[in-house]
């Protein structure tokens, strides 16, 4: 008989085997205590309040485990308790027995049973999660620039190295910028706590005033040969400004950097992130059709997930819709999880969402709950669906309104890696 419950530290030694053969070479973020990595598995689960490791057993033997995590989201500026998934692992030897999807399916009804109405994830394939549910957010563009590239605005007098001992002026310039960006997610204690624990990051910040506006975390690589020990690239591994003037500034601690950094290497959602450099192109020389120089190569970032329409459209209920007057009933076909495909009767007035329990809609959508949650979240244009026949409207008159009741000004942005 198959039971999925939280792990106890016993269970660890049946969970390293499986997690280190799932992700082979992985340097998991856990706290160092020179102890064996079952001895820091056990301790994050003790330790780390805002998450918790769950197993899927069979009489007693684990087939497979995943994290899961009580994250604070910002959502269109309404700061939302969202689930996340992590490491999810099966049991080389117990593959193709569904043991990933009943962990799933534990996982969506956990955070529903709490009240929860978005989940996400960073997807290891995107088919397998967006047959679940799951909307693909928005895009990672990596960049691979000369650091000559950045502007150089002439001044980096407000760059300073930070350590520990900044650490609560570091989180309060993260959680500021959480509070404003769209997608963003708190930092939990944990998190917090482990910023500066990694020998191998460096902190720049920009400090004004006992006020740090923005910081980089970075990173070296060294380059091949191997007897050329000066050569290596600059990965950034955070990059948070508030202001222009800070942001300014960090590009120019990078631009520094060229006499000794092969290429800066940025991971951003930022999609005009090629109008700051001079060249944006990746160093590969390649061509596109058309002779189009090649920028950046793209990921999937976060995939969503709503799990309880109407909840969602009760926690959104100060969100401006568009500004918008209007009755939808929004018809979602969630076969993964049917307790969600329920018709939901929103009313819109004057932008603010109101969910009915009778009355009549002026237009009836349909769709799917992954195209569904990329639309809510802002990672999809609701004309862009209507484009793709990925959503159906009753009264094609409605198209505009729609497309205008959905618009985001903002699409989400999720720096964290879980």
């Amino acid at each position: 008989m198959r039971i999925i419950r939280k792990l106890t530290e016993e269970d660890f030694k049946q969970y390293v085997p499986i997690i280190q053969s799932a992700f082979p070479g992985t340097r998991f973020d856990l706290p160092d205590t020179c102890g064996s990595l079952r001895e820091r598995f056990a301790q994050a689960h003790e330790q780390d309040t805002s998450s918790e490791f769950y197993g899927l057993f069979e009489d007693e033997t684990l087939l497979g485990s995943m994290r899961l995590h009580n994250y604070t989201m910002n959502v269109f500026s309404h700061l939302l308790p969202v689930g996340g998934v992590g490491l999810v692992a099966v049991d080389i030897m117990r593959k193709k027995e569904k043991v990933g999807r009943d962990l799933l399916s534990y996982f969506l009804r956990y955070f529903r049973d709490r009240g929860v109405s978005i989940t996400l994830l960073n997807p290891f394939r995107v088919d397998f999660y967006k047959q679940m549910g799951f909307g693909v957010g928005t895009k990672i563009n990596q960049y691979r620039v000369n650091p000559g590239q950045f502007h150089n605005r002439g001044t980096k007098k407000h760059i300073v190295r930070v350590t520990e001992r900044d650490h609560e002026l570091v989180f309060a310039c993260y959680q500021r910028y959480m509070e404003r960006q769209h997608g963003m997610i708190a930092k939990t204690d944990m998190e917090a706590r482990l910023m500066f624990a990694n020998p191998d990051y460096h902190t720049v910040a920009y400090k004004k005033d006992d006020k740090i506006e923005g910081y980089l975390v970075f990173s070296f690589k060294r380059l091949c040969p191997e007897d050329n020990f000066s050569a290596s690239d600059l990965i950034v591994n955070e990059l948070i400004y508030e202001t222009a003037e800070a942001f300014a500034e960090l590009c120019t601690f990078l631009s520094s950097q060229a006499d000794q950094i092969h290429r800066v290497i940025v991971n951003t959602q930022e999609e005009d992130f090629h109008h700051l450099l001079t060249d944006p192109s990746n160093g590969y020389d390649n061509l596109l059709p058309g002779s189009n120089i090649q920028m950046h190569t793209s990921g999937v970032g976060a995939m969503y997930r709503v799990i309880h329409v109407a909840k969602l459209f009760a926690d959104l209920s100060n969100h401006n819709f568009g500004g918008k007057t209007l009755t939808v009933e929004i018809r979602v076909q969630d076969k993964f999880l049917p307790e969600n495909q329920e018709n939901t009767l929103v009313h819109f007035q004057e932008g603010r969402a109101s969910v009915l329990t009778e009355g009549t809609p002026d237009v009836t959508i349909e769709l799917d709950i992954a195209d569904f949650s990329s639309l809510i979240m802002g990672s999809i244009s609701f004309q862009k669906l209507l484009d793709y026949s990925l959503v159906k409207v009753s009264n094609p008159t409605f198209e505009k309104d729609l497309d205008q009741l959905f618009h985001a000004v903002q699409k989400p942005i999720c720096t964290a890696s879980f």
